[in-house]
């Protein structure tokens, strides 16, 4: 549905640059004086309001209408993808949200060393912050100073078998950090 009214809105706005120099052809070829231009609304946009006026904003990635992944203000991942400083921007951003989801919902992994908060952010960054809190024993084990404890949890885990010598480095880091 977002779609369609998206491409409504183009359409609606098309509509309404074509009457308007429409509207402008036909008064300078029915006028006796020359056309002397005047300060359009259209001058006040910036380039980023145009573009999200024309493109649309899509926060969720989507198909368009040429069969490409997009994203943003019409970001075709397909054939341009992404620059490493964006990728960047984004690991800082999404590092950011985890954090201030670990400070809301394990008050204590401060506390920690740099080490093992490093551990609960790339678990939490892999697995979300829930998926993180379904680590009980685990998380149990870290806050009593329990290392080797937390550590052999996180290896007998799921998933330490879907993401193999991460979970070795992340627990050796748990337990040694």
């Amino acid at each position: 549905m977002p779609n369609i009214q998206s491409k409504l809105l183009k359409l609606a706005a098309l509509l309404i640059v074509s009457l308007s120099i429409s509207a402008c052809a036909h008064k300078k070829a029915h006028s006796g004086s020359p056309h002397v231009s005047t300060p359009s609304a259209y001058s006040s946009y910036s380039i980023e309001e145009l573009l999200i006026q024309h493109e649309g904003l899509q926060l969720r990635p989507y198909t368009d209408a040429s069969n490409k992944l997009t994203i943003g203000v019409g970001r075709n991942l397909d054939d341009t993808g992404i620059t490493r400083e964006e990728a960047m921007m984004l690991l800082r951003h999404d590092i950011d949200r985890v954090t201030q989801q670990l400070d809301a919902r394990l008050p204590w992994w401060r506390s920690l060393s740099a080490a093992r908060q490093n551990v609960l952010i790339s678990m939490a960054f892999n697995l979300g912050v829930d998926g993180l809190l379904g680590f009980t024993r685990m998380l149990s084990n870290l806050q009593d100073g329990d290392y080797s404890g937390a550590a052999e949890e996180m290896l007998s885990s799921k998933w330490a078998t879907q993401v193999g010598n991460r979970a070795v480095e992340l627990a050796d880091m748990m337990e040694n950090g």
